[in-house]
């Protein structure tokens, strides 16, 4: 009697354990191909995309296809989400299979220190919203990623897609008692796409009006000293055209700490003209009075013409060198 009821609980002990043990990780090969590329707002940093993501599986009763969401949505009221079948199809495998069509914003908070010659990566981020790594995990298919070859993004060069299988480790339990403080960890799918601005066109397209200012402004170390209107206009026209330009070319960018590339052109530019304006009332002092002081004055003003337009340019091919190179 006594050996029945210590096997007895020793099944129960097994049992008890079956129950309580944490379920082995299940497998789901995951895949995207994406479709579109709709839109790139830089200034409430976000993009609009249209893709699709499959997933297939093994485990009975389980759909990754219902439970994964999108780790960097924006403006989610506004995502569309449909699957292609009504229910997960059981392929001659074995396995189970879904395909999730997509069309929404995603968050991309865009690094612009080279812009308009920057190179942005727009990033989905994909993972289950329920099950942790240890019981889902993302894996690749053999080709996990395409991408439409009639895709065009205006003003954009689009680069090759990537998609990467990583753990993410978030800072808190989310309230959940039985991880007993442990760091939540979820298997996470991210999808990687580099675009980047074409180099000549956009040249021609923010650098020459600011090349041509300057062009303008140093005509006003060529006129004779004596003629102050004309040389003051000069560089005063000049400097509010700079000032134009640059507010025209904020209006398309987010507020930001830091100097873009083109503002650091534009500073530039604020340097030169002042630097000829000062240039200019000194020769005008110079000659003041004393009209033989007029050749070392125009003398003066070729000088600065030059130094002044070796460093401007000196400059700019300073803050290009990251973007030639």
């Amino acid at each position: 009697m006594k050996a029945l009821l210590t096997t007895i609980a020793l099944l129960c002990f097994i049992l008890a354990g079956k129950a309580f043990a944490v379920p082995h990780s299940t497998p789901v090969t995951i895949g995207v191909y994406i479709n579109d590329i709709q839109e790139i707002d830089l200034k409430n940093h976000h993009f609009t995309a249209d893709i699709y993501v499959w997933f297939r599986w093994r485990a009975e009763k389980f759909s990754p296809a219902e439970s994964f969401e999108y780790t960097n949505p924006s403006e989610l009221w506004g995502h569309s989400t449909k699957p292609n079948y009504a229910s997960p199809i059981k392929l001659p495998s074995g396995e189970y299979y879904q395909v999730v069509r997509t069309h929404g914003q995603f968050s991309q908070k865009f690094l612009l220190d080279q812009y308009p010659f920057d190179h942005q990566t727009l990033v989905i981020g994909i993972e289950d919203a329920v099950d942790e790594s240890r019981r889902v995990s993302y894996e690749l298919d053999q080709n996990p990623i395409s991408i439409n070859p009639k895709l065009r993004l205006p003003g954009f060069v689009i680069g090759k897609p990537a998609i990467t299988i990583e753990n993410y480790s978030y800072p808190t339990t989310f309230g959940d008692l039985r991880l007993e403080g442990k760091a939540s960890e979820f298997s996470r799918a991210v999808v990687k796409l580099g675009i980047h601005r074409p180099l000549v066109p956009y040249a021609a397209k923010f650098l020459l009006p600011i090349l041509c200012v300057m062009f303008a402004a140093g005509l006003m170390f060529l006129f004779s000293p004596s003629y102050v209107d004309s040389r003051v206009g000069i560089g005063i026209t000049a400097l509010l055209t700079i000032v134009a330009l640059q507010i025209t070319l904020n209006e398309d960018l987010p507020e930001i700490d830091y100097l873009v590339l083109i503002d650091k052109v534009y500073l530039a530019g604020y340097l030169y003209v002042i630097c000829g304006l000062a240039l200019v009332v000194k020769t005008t002092w110079m000659i003041e009075g004393e009209p033989e002081n007029m050749a070392p004055a125009n003398r003066l003003s070729r000088k600065g013409l030059i130094v002044l337009t070796i460093l401007y340019l000196s400059s700019v091919l300073y803050f290009l060198a990251p973007v030639l190179l």
